[in-house]
């Protein structure tokens, strides 16, 4: 009998696997010997972070910026986008450049193209929804921070609904740069409530799993289901009092980001130049975001 045939054949992958972890433990062993660790509490080393003086002046200049923004704003207001007219835009497909075309007219005008007609802007509705579409850091104005707090706007992408008073329309003009808002549909409210919802109760976030949560803690005012509260959320005359126990009853809404990491990263994908009123263009970033 030949000895070849009694040795085992041991396949090439298993032999390079092999090599690899021996080659693994052959760097673990020179490191330890390096930079011995004795316990496993000890393994983490202070990591000295480095920032570069390019950094540094960015982020002051754009701290600065923001901060003449808002001065601006405060004091002379949006000017020609806080115009208190109706925007509708009709978009159709245009021919020449196969592509959908906007065309801006006021909401008195007739327009003669019977297309798609939709608000540009919220001027008008009763209730917007609002979402944080940039973190407020420590480079950020604490003027900015205020009002995004006082706005219920903490994190980054969180959504909350708002009336759309006069009050809340300057608010929302002082920190446009870091909201995007804009007039939701009664489907896109249900979505939200349903899919998203979560309440409050001892400073805790609970999900709305049942109407008995909703029932135990607004039945004294009327409200005994999801139902009710979107109501409340899309009525056309916002009734303060009922408005005002759903915003705090409700915890505000988790969104997803419009661009993964691996989109920004790799892709080099980017948000743009989006921000701000949206109006009813609202309800397709929602769909994005759920």
């Amino acid at each position: 009998m030949n000895t070849s045939e009694q040795l085992q054949l041991v396949p090439e992958a298993l032999l390079k696997k092999r090599h690899d972890l021996d080659a693994l433990k052959a760097r673990r062993a020179a490191a330890l010997l390096t930079n011995p660790r004795t316990t496993r509490k000890n393994t983490k080393t202070k990591q000295v972070r480095i920032i570069k003086p390019e950094t540094i002046l960015c982020q002051a200049r754009s701290r600065k910026n923001a901060g003449i923004r808002y001065n601006r704003v405060q004091k002379k207001g949006m000017q020609k986008r806080a115009e208190k007219t109706v925007v509708v835009k009709n978009k159709y497909w245009d021919e020449e450049r196969e592509e959908e075309v906007d065309t801006e007219t006021t909401a008195n005008e007739e327009s003669q193209i019977r297309e798609i007609r939709y608000n540009a802007n919220s001027i008008g509705s009763s209730t917007i929804f609002c979402i944080l579409i940039r973190p407020a850091v420590h480079t950020t104005p604490k003027t900015i921070r205020r009002t995004l707090s006082s706005l219920r706007l903490r994190k980054v992408h969180e959504g909350v609904f708002l009336p759309y008073s006069s009050s809340i329309q300057k608010m929302l003009h002082l920190v446009e740069p870091y909201v995007l808002y804009g007039i939701p549909s009664v489907e896109t409210v249900g979505d939200l409530v349903r899919r998203r919802g979560h309440c409050r109760i001892d400073g805790k976030r609970v999900q709305i799993s049942d109407n008995n949560i909703i029932e135990e803690h607004l039945g004294d005012s009327g409200l005994i289901c999801v139902e009710d509260i979107i109501a409340v959320l899309t009525a056309r005359d916002v009734d303060e009092e009922a408005f005002g126990k759903v915003s705090k009853f409700l915890w505000p809404f988790r969104m997803n980001a419009r661009k993964s990491k691996f989109q920004k990263r790799m892709l080099d994908l980017k948000d743009g130049k989006l921000y701000g009123d949206q109006g009813e263009v609202m309800n397709g970033y929602i769909r994005e975001m759920l």
